[in-house]
């Protein structure tokens, strides 16, 4: 059970939270058109990340939703996990009857909800393949003994996502927050008069002062919206956190980190001009460094991620370097499958099958998440994936269908050799594997 220190400390942020149960979105909205958190919501994605190991049926899989507050992420779960058992907590109650009737407006009956502290997570008395954490671990006092409380309801194979604020990007928030602390504007819950009295300091700064300049922006419409001034202005308990804050709570914890969820934009290599012509310092450091310092320099540098959102779990066992790997296999042993969200996202779909268009087609249209431009060639783009939005397909398959789009050089007609199709389509493969879009299956 949790110390009443603790439960002393939530209290704030239950008042703020039953006041105004958050987020306050309209329970008919669907939320199965956004991809992207559809794709980060899916345990599919999380576990390719942890290990490369594709999972294909989610029937006997569970998942938990902590801090689940009026469902929104619950029902992204749901729609993103289809088949596996959805369990919810939180501890408001006016947000868990949101939460329950969300659900339920959209078909997922089945999904269960509780009133419950992460320090209670025990009397589940249940172990989950995937633990969504979202918008809750910088609220809490104790950022290590939060993890380890959420680590003992994970499988060992299992994965937590969780996210922080950052510290460097949102330090104009945490300046707001001090002054109106100490101005008595977050003794107790904030509610009208003390969301009054910030409007009315705001409109009598001048437009130049760097508060006002770094915080409050009338442009688009947010200033008039009160969940987002106490979700950033007068936010109960609110902290910021750095990567190195992180991975000293993960190292108390007994976890590891996966990855950093939106990894794709997490590339220090996109920091430079020319990434390929460093000096030889930066070179030999940046590339000969593990992941956990590679991502510090890039906060370091361009801190531009309101949220340090991180996949981790339980250790892991030393394992090869999987882009070396699949390499080295033999072409006949590789599987290419075709991530589940990336297959069923209907304009996707629409943009592969329309062979009435021949124009380039930009990938990061279609799926922001990938964090760069990819305009690839349409009839590469459809050989490739025409098949794979039906099923998994071997390497050699996909090489003997470009084959037969493409069996000739555009320039002089002379034919495509077949290993040099397979080049093409392994590189392919490669960049777009590293991108998220599809999957890798080495058989035996």
């Amino acid at each position: 059970m949790a110390s009443n220190v603790d439960r002393d400390y939530l209290d704030k942020t239950l008042q703020q939270f039953e006041s105004y149960p958050y987020p306050d979105i309209p329970i008919e909205d669907p939320l199965n058109k956004d991809v992207e958190q559809l794709y980060k919501s899916s345990l599919v994605t999380a576990r390719y990340r942890r290990d490369k190991k594709i999972i294909t049926d989610l029937k006997n899989r569970a998942i938990l939703d902590v801090a689940c507050g009026t469902g929104a992420t619950t029902l992204r779960l749901a729609w993103a996990n289809p088949g596996a058992k959805i369990v919810g907590v939180d501890i408001s109650p006016e947000s868990i009857k949101i939460a329950e009737q969300r659900l339920k407006h959209h078909g997922f009956d089945e999904a269960e909800f509780q009133v419950l502290a992460i320090a209670d997570l025990d009397q589940l008395n249940q172990k989950f393949d995937l633990i969504n954490a979202s918008d809750v671990l910088y609220l809490l006092p104790d950022l290590a003994l939060t993890l380890r409380q959420l680590a003992q309801v994970l499988q060992p194979d299992g994965v937590l996502r969780g996210n922080l604020h950052s510290y460097y990007q949102r330090f104009n928030y945490y300046r707001a927050q001090t002054l109106f602390q100490r101005m008595g504007l977050m003794e107790d819950n904030p509610e009208e008069t003390e969301l009054g009295i910030a409007r009315e300091f705001y409109a009598a700064l001048r437009d130049g002062v760097n508060l006002k300049a770094t915080t409050w922006s009338s442009g688009r419409g947010e200033i008039d919206n009160d969940q987002w001034i106490l979700m950033n202005h007068l936010f109960q308990n609110d902290k910021g956190y750095t990567l190195p804050d992180l991975f000293e709570a993960f190292e108390q914890s007994d976890l590891t980190l996966v990855d950093m969820v939106d990894w794709q934009k997490w590339d220090w290599r996109k920091l430079f001009k020319e990434p390929d012509n460093l000096p030889a310092y930066l070179a030999m450091g940046l590339e000969n460094a593990d992941r956990e310092e590679q991502l510090c320099f890039y906060e370091l540098v361009q801190p531009d991620k309101r949220l340090l959102d991180f996949w981790c779990s339980h250790p892991l066992p030393s394992k090869k370097d999987f882009s070396e790997y699949w390499l080295e296999q033999s072409p006949e042993n590789i599987v290419v499958h075709l991530h589940p969200c990336v297959k069923n996202f209907a304009p996707f779909r629409q943009a592969i099958l329309d062979q009435g268009k021949l124009m380039p087609l930009n990938l990061s249209h279609c799926f922001p998440f990938i964090g760069q431009d990819s305009w690839l060639d349409r009839t590469l783009l459809t050989a490739f994936y025409a098949p794979l939005l039906d099923s998994s397909q071997a390497l050699e398959s996909l090489v003997c269908r470009y084959l037969k789009a493409r069996p000739c050089y555009p320039g002089d007609l002379t034919p495509v050799k077949p290993k040099e199709a397979q080049d093409l389509i392994m590189s392919m493969i490669a960049e777009q594997e590293e991108w998220g879009l599809i999957m890798i299956e080495v058989q035996d």
